[in-house]
Order: structure tokens, then sequence, then C-alpha cells
């Protein structure tokens, strides 16, 4: 959700760094940076070094703003309204400025992060995405929006497997359906053969303690993260991050009933950041604490 006066922490975007960033995953996530940010009115980007590393994309905020740009050394000029959208591949230097202050959803992506995704999902390497100016994709807004507020929640850490699922998805959907190649449908109705589901499985299980990502469980099935996610979830009835957290609840509550270890050793065990952690979501799960589950 939008921070307001006083509530924004205000520091550098990683993605513009003339921004200023005011929530975000930092470098929380492998190759994708999500950032509420804030920009200025009337930022004159003339004469500073104004080509992105990174392909970004833009959600502006406001009701209503006027954004002036560069396109081949003539100044161009939109008028945006609230679920407009903005692609920049990278490279390409538009020299944009608002009319109005507005805060903004940014996604930066690097473009070998990206190529390697394209590859898994079956197109070639290079992926030329194409520039947008003022386009709409509910989706793919859904998708930076939810991927956002995961870092700004107050009550539970974020979810950094459900985190990597979204921007999987995002970036699936970026390569689909903004570049010059496109990817190939994927089937999904088998599921994982089951050598390949009882792998993850066993990694998952193995893991309960330590970071699970997406990429791992993926290159265990062979498969890119969007197809892994599809037909794991085809498999278990559940996504990735729904079965893992599933799966350390179980395994918290068993040794909550069965073993002596401390709270905080069994959050730790379990995947959860700490007991709090752990409490939060027995509470919001089971309407119960692992004080009181334990005392029977």
């Amino acid at each position: 959700m939008p921070l307001a006066g006083s509530e924004r922490a205000q520091g550098q975007s990683l993605i513009k760094p003339h921004l200023c960033n005011l929530s975000g995953s930092a470098t929380a996530l492998n190759g994708i940076i999500v950032e509420r940010n804030l920009e200025r009115p009337h930022a004159e980007r003339y004469g500073l070094p104004g080509k992105s590393p990174k392909h970004v994309v833009v959600f502006p905020a406001a009701a209503t703003a006027k954004l002036e740009w560069s396109d081949d050394g003539r100044r161009r000029e939109l008028q945006f309204s609230r679920g407009d959208a903005i692609i920049n591949p990278a490279g390409l230097f538009t020299a944009p400025r608002w009319n109005i202050e507005l805060e903004m959803v940014l996604v930066g992506i690097d473009p070998h992060f990206m190529s390697r995704a394209a590859e898994q999902l079956g197109s070639r390497p290079r992926v030329d995405l194409t520039p947008q100016f003022r386009f709409r994709d509910p989706l793919l807004e859904q998708l930076a929006t939810a991927l956002v507020r995961e870092f700004e929640r107050k009550d539970l850490p974020p979810d950094h497997l459900y985190a990597e699922s979204l921007a999987s998805a995002f970036v699936a959907h970026l390569i689909k359906n903004y570049s010059a190649a496109g990817v190939r449908e994927l089937t999904v109705r088998g599921g994982l053969p089951s050598q390949r589901l009882r792998r993850v499985m066993e990694h998952i299980n193995g893991n309960l303690g330590a970071k699970i990502t997406i990429e791992a469980m993926a290159n265990l099935a062979g498969l890119s993260a969007s197809h892994f996610m599809a037909l794991f979830k085809r498999s278990t009835g559940l996504s990735p991050h729904q079965y893992v957290a599933g799966r350390r609840l179980e395994q918290a509550i068993a040794l909550l009933k069965h073993t002596s270890l401390p709270i905080a050793d069994v959050a730790l065990r379990t995947g959860f950041a700490d007991q709090s952690h752990l409490t939060r979501t027995m509470r919001h799960h089971l309407r119960t604490t692992p004080k009181a589950l334990r005392a029977g």
C-alpha cells in the first residue's frame, strides 16, 4: 500500500538512483528488484548517464499525470491515468520527467536473468523487449503490486518463496507478450513425472530449515521456473510456496508435540524467521500458539 507523509522512509532507488525509494525488495530476489518509489516533478534527466542497465517496467500511481520523454532526439509527451504502464528496455535512454510528484512501482530486471528465463521457456536467449509507452496490462500490474506489497508487510517477514513465484510469473508474462520472439506454449496436462516430483519433495523435506528457492526446485525438475510451478500445482493441487509453507508448519507442530526443543529452536529448524514468526503463523492458521499447542 502507498506510504504517506512521515511514514516514508526515503532512501535511494536501486533501479533509478534519482528516485526516492519508499519500500521494496532491495537485493533479496535473484535478478529482479521491485520498488515503490517517489518521483519529483520536473526532474530533468538531460546530461545524466541515462541508459539503464536493467529492463524497467513502471506503474505510475497518480490518477492523472503528464510524462515528457525523448524519442530519437524528439521530445514527446503523453497524459497518463492510473493503470497505465511503461516498458523501458535496457539501454534505452528516454530522459523522462513528470509534471507532478507521484509514487510509482518499478520492476527492474537484469538482462542476463531474463535471457536465462527466456531460454528455459523455449525462446531464444536474447530478449529484445519492445518499448511500450502508456499501455495497460492488468495482470502484469497485479503481479508487480503483489510483489512489492510482499516486502511491505508489517505482520510477517516476506515470504521469499512466494515472492520468487510472483517474480517468475512476471518475467514469463513479459517475455511472452512484450518480446520479439515470445515463447512457445507450455503443456501442463500430465503434471510432474513421479521421479522428478519425488526428487523435489526430498529436497523440500530435507531443507525445511534452510532457504528453499523456486530456481533450485525447478533445476531439480529440469524445467523453467514458470513451467515447474504449473506442473507442480497440477501434481499436488498446491503452488510450491503453499506446499512448502504447509510442510514447515506440519514439521513445527510435530516438533512441538514430540520433542522438548525450545520454541525458538523449533522455529529456526522449520524455516521460520524466529519464534514470533512461528507464533504469528500458527495463530493465523490454527488459532493457537506454539506454547498452547505444546501444553496440550
